[in-house]
């Protein structure tokens, strides 16, 4: 076993069981301060490992709920770099990833390897970050946000193609949690209209994520269709995360449409020099986070 693989293992079954704690957490650029408690009066048992409160955690300072996107706002939001993990040695990187990044997302591969510890390692490794799982629920939202939002998660996404019931159901739970949930239109990837020109959503549904899907690019299906769609997803007045190939090569052309929420997975994290490559696409975001759209205002 690779020291890079030990040292990610010895993380992920390493982090104490303890969440019933109340940290704040001073965010400079922001002056703001973020509120994150989970008491430990209902939890659940998880594979034998620890206790994960399922009850509401209290939030201040967050930019929630979400504000439609303004003609002008492109000129003062920050410009979120979420870093995707998507492997257990991923989070051998956490140490080096929360100067850069302002969202650690655990991926759905490591999410279905790890589980809710892989959401608990990131909460207690890097707590100044907020941290998004990559759910892509279809069914079952009020579960699966109960799941994901006790264990600590800031966000969570939901397929765009699941009903509206299931909305509702991962809606008033983030509302409840005082988290944010990202419609993901991957199952959407390449048509003309992502979402129905008709499509509402819950108030805590905060962005639509624009998603290039990852085995239609290593089958050589190279497009940057999802780049172009979001402009006119900013059109129909949704606040925008990107994601899907994204790296230095990219860079340029992602950032020129300025969605709101910039996500690079492999050429960080697969990369030879992970740290590096972070600081070289943090240095070049016109816009750096440690900040959110409706703070800008």
């Amino acid at each position: 076993m690779s020291r890079q693989r030990t040292t990610s293992h010895r993380i992920a079954v390493g982090v104490g069981a303890d969440l019933a704690r109340t940290s704040c957490l001073r965010q400079d650029h922001l002056r703001c301060r973020v509120r994150f408690a989970l008491p430990m009066q209902t939890c659940l048992e998880v594979a034998g490992l620890w206790q994960i409160s399922t009850t509401k955690h209290t939030t201040a300072g967050w930019p929630l709920p979400c504000h439609p996107r303004c003609p002008k706002q492109s000129e003062r939001a920050a410009l979120l770099l979420q870093v995707a993990f998507d492997k257990p040695e991923h989070l051998a990187l956490l140490a080096q990833m929360k100067e850069f990044a302002d969202i650690i997302e655990i991926g759905t591969p490591l999410l279905k390897r790890l589980g809710l510890s892989a959401i608990t390692t990131a909460r207690e490794l890097c707590p100044e970050v907020m941290v998004l799982a990559d759910t892509k629920t279809v069914d079952g939202g009020r579960f699966e946000a109960d799941m994901v939002f006790g264990a600590g998660a800031a966000f969570m996404t939901v397929l765009s193609c699941a009903s509206s019931a299931t909305h509702e159901a991962v809606g008033k739970r983030a509302a409840a949690f005082g988290a944010t949930v990202i419609v993901d239109t991957i199952t959407e990837a390449g048509k003309a209209e992502l979402l129905p020109l008709n499509a509402v959503f819950p108030e805590s549904f905060g962005y639509v994520a624009v998603h290039s899907p990852t085995d239609a690019r290593l089958a050589g299906n190279i497009s940057t269709s999802h780049i172009d769609a979001v402009r006119k997803m900013h059109d129909r007045g949704f606040l925008v995360s990107l994601a899907g190939g994204i790296g230095p090569d990219t860079l340029e052309a992602v950032i020129a449409v300025e969605p709101e929420i910039l996500v690079v997975g492999s050429a960080i994290t697969e990369s030879a020099s992970p740290k590096e490559v972070a600081r070289w696409i943090r240095d070049r975001l016109p816009n750096p986070g440690r900040g959110w759209p409706s703070d800008r205002r």
